[in-house]
């Protein structure tokens, strides 16, 4: 009588565990979703520029992309009711006489005590250059609404005044020492750097990401003109960019409504505390650079 040798069991090597659809247990797969990561199927996978993308990351992009395009369309009070006065005091400054002067942004009587002045040249423009508040206000027409309406009035109305004043003091605190500046742009870029943060964080969607690299152009074609344009503060500029920047990570954040307010909160005395940090050293040293002043 023989026996028959006891089976040899396979050898584990070059097994390949099997993956299976996370909306398909029992439906192997070797494809994953391109953006998440997830095992998908076929009738799972959604076709997309780069691999395939599953139904949950496809809702969420499109759900960013309603979100700018209800922006889009919004209806803006507060960006409206800042045009009407920018456009009423500017027919002002042609018909009273001494308005420019006594408001606009001027580092020597800042540094005598005309603090106002940080904050009233946003609401000012060159009497001599009509293209002037017609460009700022352009452009605060096709930005200004998206992010009021992302935002909500009082809260874009906040950002733009803090935004405004930073630009104020980053050119009092960095610019020349006797040179009158006036305009809205350096408000104008704190919304359009606050536009760029609330893009950035829904940039998975195709559409959101092809109007945020239509911004970035819109910024480094500003920064060009700057310095190939005499008479461009580009301190105030600068300066209001990064305040909407700020603004823009800070008021743009998930989580409770509670911890959502104080990060607002938070960040907006941040960035008027940075501000007033740069008056209160260039009025601390003004004496010493840029003499002579009274």
């Amino acid at each position: 009588m023989s026996t028959q040798p006891p089976e040899t069991p396979q050898s584990a090597v070059g097994e390949v565990e099997e993956t299976f659809c996370y909306g398909h247990p029992d439906t192997p797969t070797k494809l994953r979703c391109s953006r998440c990561d997830r095992p998908i199927c076929g009738r799972c996978a959604i076709p997309a520029s780069v691999g395939q993308h599953c139904p949950e990351c496809v809702a969420e992009a499109r759900k960013g992309q309603r979100s700018v395009k209800s922006a889009l369309r919004a209806t803006a009070p507060a960006v409206m009711t800042i045009i009407v006065i920018n456009v009423a005091v500017f027919i002002a400054q042609n018909l009273v006489h001494g308005l420019t002067t006594d408001f606009a942004s001027f580092p020597i009587a800042i540094a005598n005590g005309e603090w106002w002045r940080l904050l009233t040249p946003m609401f000012l423009h060159s009497t001599g250059f009509i293209f002037h508040i017609l460009m700022n206000m352009y452009v605060l027409y096709i930005f200004g609404p998206q992010v009021e309406e992302a935002f909500g009035t009082a809260r874009f109305v906040v950002m733009y005044l803090v935004a405004g004043f930073f630009a104020s003091a980053a050119s009092y605190a960095l610019g020349p020492c006797s040179v009158f500046g006036v305009g809205a742009s350096g408000a104008i870029f704190g919304v359009v750097g606050v536009l760029l943060i609330f893009l950035y964080r829904r940039r998975s969607s195709q559409f959101v990401a092809g109007y945020l690299r239509q911004l970035l152009f819109f910024v480094g074609i500003n920064a060009v003109l700057g310095f190939a344009i005499a008479n461009i503060d580009m301190w105030a500029h600068a300066g209001g960019l990064l305040a909407g920047v700020m603004l823009g990570a800070g008021f743009d954040r998930g989580g409770s409504p509670q911890r959502t307010r104080t990060a607002q909160i938070v960040t907006t005395l941040g960035v008027i505390g940075l501000g007033l940090a740069f008056v209160a050293y260039r009025t601390a040293t003004f004496a010493s650079s840029c003499q002579p002043f009274g």
